[in-house]
């Protein structure tokens, strides 16, 4: 592990290399080692620094925080280098944090994701909060909070965002962009999903096209549902809790087609799921709280002519007429 520690100072671990190194790190102890040989190095490499994203540093009372370091391509310019730090969320998430840098001059970008089956929570470096549901990433430069508040959603995340009308709170989805001063909102924005939805509980948000023209303006209690194939969007009066109590570990369903409802099933539970055709468009209505895979599949075959089995790693749905 010396050696990789040292290729990966060097700017030089491959891609494998650097995920067995984060392996060895999450191990107690190991980040003692790590700090002494990297000590050690930086002391022999003086051309060399570590980043250091003191926004991480603001993180609540719940987050046990591990700092830890990865590896930074190789650039063309002055200095390479790069940090990676591991939080582990009190929720129980597994929250990663890549800080990326180009020159001293230049901006950094920190990189924050979550896996499958993990829901994990942050403070942004502008006392903003957010919760991130699985499989999602988000990305925001050194400049958050001073010069601008913009942040990057790939998956879904519920904001908390502390009042600044000198500088707005901007989400970018991509072909929508979400702009608020101060309030509390959420967003879905997952690559396999057909729809990008903007739910708010209080304040107001601007929605915006990625030519930033306005396309709509949300009140409390309404959500704005993007479809990306029509290019159109829609305002719907809804329950806010219904689309952002994952992020307390409830989920609800509401009359959602089977293909879209094992989609969130995957993210949640990190598990892989297929359906025949026959079953594909059944709805289904109900909540998670703490139920169990097992639990949640027994209540679905209860409720709609599906047969659930276990082929290999994968569970797959099949159609079965219900007794009467």
């Amino acid at each position: 592990m010396e050696k990789k520690i040292q290729q990966y100072m060097e700017g030089k671990l491959p891609n494998e290399g650097q995920r067995e190194l984060l392996h060895w790190l999450r191990k107690e102890g190991n980040q003692k080692i790590f700090a002494s040989a990297k000590n050690d190095w930086q002391a022999n490499n003086t051309g060399h620094r570590r980043l250091h994203d003191a926004g991480q540093a603001r993180l609540g009372s719940r987050i046990q925080e591990k700092q830890q370091s990865a590896k930074y391509f190789k650039l063309m310019q002055l200095y390479k280098y790069a940090a990676v730090a591991i939080l582990v969320i009190a929720l129980g998430g597994a929250l990663a944090i890549f800080t990326l840098s180009v020159s001293k001059t230049e901006l950094k970008y920190t990189e924050v994701y979550t896996d499958y089956g993990q829901v994990s929570g942050m403070t942004l470096p502008d006392g903003s909060q957010v919760w991130i549901n699985a499989g999602t990433r988000l990305v925001y430069n050194n400049r958050f909070g001073i010069g601008n508040r913009d942040i990057k959603v790939e998956g879904e995340a519920f904001f908390s965002v502390s009042k600044d009308k000198k500088i707005p709170f901007v989400v970018d989805m991509g072909l929508l962009k979400v702009e608020v001063t101060g309030t509390r909102f959420g967003v879905s924005n997952y690559s396999d999903a057909g729809t990008m939805d903007v739910v708010l509980e209080e304040g107001s948000v601007n929605i915006v096209s990625e030519h930033n023209r306005l396309l709509a303006q949300l009140a409390p209690e309404e959500m704005a549902r993007f479809n990306k194939n029509a290019m159109t969007i829609e305002k719907l009066q809804v329950n806010p809790v219904h689309y952002t109590s994952w992020r307390n570990g409830t989920m609800h369903i509401f009359e959602l087609p089977l293909e879209q409802l094992i989609s969130k099933l995957e993210k949640r539970f990190n598990q892989k799921f297929e359906a025949v055709p026959q079953v594909k468009d059944i709805p289904f209505t109900f909540s998670i709280e703490g139920e169990s895979l097992p639990e949640i599949l027994h209540l679905m075959e209860k409720i709609a002519p599906v047969k659930i089995v276990q082929e290999g790693e994968t569970i797959k749905f099949k159609y079965h007429q219900k007794k009467e």
